[in-house]
């Protein structure tokens, strides 16, 4: 009976679970499973729900029935979703191709820097309809006149998405997947425009537009580009200088346009709309302006959500906005678990595949947190509140930012050390000095500059606008540089990662003593963090990067020219983002690095393990009789090396990127493919040729 009431909160949960499951799978099961197994379970529940007070373990397996049920459905939805934004994927690399596409988006990159479009309705050469992607994104270096709706001819040159760099690492294929984008690349030259065309939404693009020439023209850099962004939710132009002090600062959540945007607009909204309409005793006495006010901050949201481009954070800020609001027109409490757990449910149905989304996960977990903490400290709160005079009410408003922020950045701390091995350890400072500023400068003058455009009258707001930002990326960079500003961490396993969000959504969602169970649980999976091995060799899906960790925790690249993503992300998942990349001697030996290096490859012994990487025929020949592990560049013969493992060009061509664990006994080896699976967004030549 204790649980009753917090029942519901275990839905999305239980949906989330079945969707988790789906994407786990290292095969594409058959579509009918998920529909069957819960149309099953569904007619197991119905009969469990009749008669339940005569049968007392009826009601327990009528609940356990339901999350099966749950369960399902969510990797039911996950595999219907999956087959309705089905794209071909290129297979290989198709230089100088000439295609045709409408552009259906454009993203500026800042100066002389272009644009980023996404093209769809394709025909490119040397591909059959049934080969071509749904959409392509491509780099366009000239793009004068290009607007969103346009038929144009472009010289490109096309790549398959992105694998993960190493086993277990972000999927950038299964996200552009879901995108229905099945290629990137860059245009050699101007695009030809062939048809002006019309397209629904063109519209939005020549409002973003205007708004983006007149922020240009009212305002400066790198002031602007920020601007640019809250405006419009195009991020490309700015600079990676202030990306980066923004995130080591904590406060990237200010750009990244969801949750906190599409709240402030509507706060601003509802908040001055109603304060007129308090002007007006016959209007304010009579009739529910604070539905009103509701009302107008739900349209003011939508319209943002629609001019800063709909992508799934802001559809997903927009849904939890609109139930506040809904809440809030129906005498409901806007601030609830359950109307969190609704929202995740409805997000979740649409769009199945956001559950593996960072901005999914740690925006509910900051919602869901922040409603928990001060549920249990409403009474208190409300106590300090009552009789405070103007001092301490504004002592209780900075106690309220800085207790917020310490509250969300735990709930997403772990979320950001798992995706991307870097927790803001200043962010509370950083936040109670930037968050005013957005929260009463920047968004509400925002706000005013949309009406203000038409006008002609921009100039009035954007130059505070300009002022308030500046000051956020002045402490951005102040914060960012305090020694000890971002604490780095190595990446752990998946595992321990979903144990311990499953702990965390026990604490909150269990009522009674029993939910202390997760604490030594929680203790558990951090010890286990600090005692993951992190693998001791990495090979590039080309074999022209390898990196060794020393006995130490460096990381040695064989080159620091080749393959930048690949050893910039090696780098951060191994926890050494703030450490010089070490590159292997051409000649010799140096301190700390354990192979010697010659002509044509390296060799040496790591933890019991004779090594061998062999940059030349010559190498693997010399070395196969010596190692126990061959790395090489080139192709090895069947049966021509007598080494017990060997990697060679064709491996990695067909399994991807490699991670090696040595020890003293054993070389253990995990491949991209391997954990990938084959599913339809893991396209590759290699795979390919499997599901042949």
């Amino acid at each position: 009976m204790q649980q009753k009431n917090n029942l519901f909160l275990w839905a999305p949960f239980c949906f989330a679970a079945g969707i988790a499951v789906y994407f786990g799978l290292k095969f594409e099961p058959q579509i009918w499973i998920g529909a069957l197994t819960t149309l099953v379970l569904t007619g197991i529940s119905f009969f469990l729900s009749r008669n339940q007070d005569e049968h007392p373990f009826r009601k327990l397996g009528f609940i356990l029935s339901i999350g099966a049920v749950l369960i399902f459905f969510g990797f039911s939805i996950a595999q219907i979703r999956t087959s309705f934004v089905y794209t071909p994927i290129l297979i290989k690399k198709i230089s100088f191709t000439t295609l045709t596409g409408t552009i259906e988006s454009i993203e500026p990159l800042g100066e002389e820097e272009g644009s980023r479009v996404v093209l769809e309705n394709l025909e490119i050469e040397k591909l059959k309809p049934k080969e071509t992607p749904r959409k392509v994104r491509l780099k366009i270096r000239k793009d004068e006149a290009l607007q969103q709706g346009q038929r144009i001819k472009a010289l490109a040159n096309l790549n398959p998405t992105g694998t993960p760099v190493m086993p277990g690492a972000f999927d950038f294929q299964r996200m552009m997947f879901f995108k229905g984008i099945g290629g990137v690349g860059f245009t050699y030259k101007a695009p030809e425009i062939l048809e002006q065309g019309q397209k629904t939404g063109s519209w939005l693009s020549a409002i973003r537009q205007k708004i983006t020439d007149k922020v240009i023209t009212a305002t400066n850099n790198p002031q602007q580009a920020v601007i640019v962004a809250l405006m419009t939710g195009q991020r490309g132009a700015i600079a990676d200088e202030n990306w980066d002090a923004l995130r080591q600062s904590g406060l990237a959540h200010l750009l990244a346009i969801s949750g906190l945007h599409v709240g402030m607009v509507a706060g601003v909204l509802f908040f001055f709309s109603r304060l007129l309409m308090a002007f007006f005793p016959a209007l304010a006495l009579h009739y529910p302006i604070k539905k009103y006010a509701a009302v107008i901050a739900l349209i003011g949201a939508l319209f943002y959500t629609l001019i800063v481009g709909a992508t799934i954070p802001t559809q997903r800020a927009l849904m939890m906005t609109g139930l506040v609001m809904v809440a809030i027109i129906f005498d409901r409490s806007p601030f609830s678990l359950r109307l969190v757990a609704l929202a995740a449910l409805v997000v979740l149905f649409f769009s199945p595949e956001s559950l593996t989304s960072v901005s999914f996960q740690m925006s509910f977990a900051a919602v869901a947190a922040l409603i928990y903490f001060y549920d249990l400290i409403r009474p208190y709160w409300i106590a300090m509140h009552r009789k405070a005079g103007f001092s301490r009410k504004v002592a209780l408003y900075f106690i309220g930012i800085s207790l917020t922020t310490i509250v969300a950045g735990t709930a997403t701390g772990l979320f950001s050390l798992y995706h991307f091995q870097n927790y803001a350890v200043f962010g509370v400072l950083a936040n109670i000095i930037a968050v005013p500023l957005m929260a009463f400068v920047v968004m509400p003058l925002i706000v005013l500059s949309y009406v203000l455009m038409p006008l002609g009258l921009e100039n009035l707001s954007l130059g505070v606008i300009e002022w308030g930002v500046s000051w956020v990326l002045a402490t951005a960079h102040w914060v960012s540089h305090i020694d000890g500003a971002s604490w780095h961490i190595a990446a752990f396993p998946h595992w321990i990662f979903i144990s311990m969000v499953c702990c965390g959504w026990f604490w909150i969602a269990w009522k009674g003593r029993f939910k202390r169970i997760v604490i030594p649980i929680f203790i558990i999976m951090i010890g286990l963090i600090s005692l993951y091995k992190q693998a001791d060799i990495l090979v590039s899906s080309k074999v022209n990067l390898v990196a060794i960790t020393n006995e130490t925790g460096s990381l040695w690249l064989s080159t620091r020219v080749k393959e930048r993503y690949s050893s910039d992300q090696w780098m951060r998942l191994n926890g050494l983002t703030n450490q010089e990349k070490l590159k292997w001697p051409k000649e010799g030996s140096v301190d700390g690095f354990p192979l010697t290096c010659g002509q044509y490859g390296c060799r040496g012994e790591l933890k019991g393990q004779k090594i061998s990487v062999a940059f030349h025929n010559k190498a693997w020949q010399e070395d196969c009789d010596w190692a126990d592990l061959v790395i090489s560049e080139q192709p090895i013969p069947y049966k021509k090396c007598k080494a017990e493992t060997v990697i060679d060009f064709f491996d990695v061509w067909r399994e991807g990127n490699h991670a090696i664990w040595l020890t003293p006994n054993k070389v253990e080896i995990k491949t991209v493919e391997e954990v990938r699976g084959l599913r339809p967004w893991t396209q590759t030549s290699a795979n390919r040729k499997k599901k042949l």
